[in-house]
């Protein structure tokens, strides 16, 4: 009999689990970036076709963790430029429409 492990392809990104929060309750607040994932995004209507899913921990439990999604596209830029220093704390800024990790 086989077992899952031996055949599955592990380079499959897992999926992003956490309890999901807006991305306005996070504004100002450090958090720890774990993982993220750029999709395309199931609304038609969006004006970005790509969605952003980023797991995420707070500095005081690090234990516990949560996702928020956005169309945003510098936060996805800043991701896949620095996507070999994650884990990281940032703090996500609204800067008029825009939203930045700092």
């Amino acid at each position: 009999m086989n077992k899952f492990s031996e055949f599955a392809d592990t380079t499959i990104s897992p999926v992003l689990d956490g309890k999901k929060m807006s991305l306005d309750d996070i504004l100002e607040k450090e958090i720890i970036v774990l993982r993220y994932r750029i999709k395309k995004t199931k609304f038609s209507e969006a004006k970005n076709p790509d969605c952003l899913t980023v797991q995420f921990a707070f500095p005081e439990n690090e234990e516990a963790r949560f996702v928020f999604f956005s169309g945003s596209s510098v936060l996805m830029q800043q991701l896949e430029k620095y996507q070999d220093k994650i884990p990281f704390s940032a703090t996500i800024k609204k800067i008029g429409k825009y939203f930045t990790f700092s």
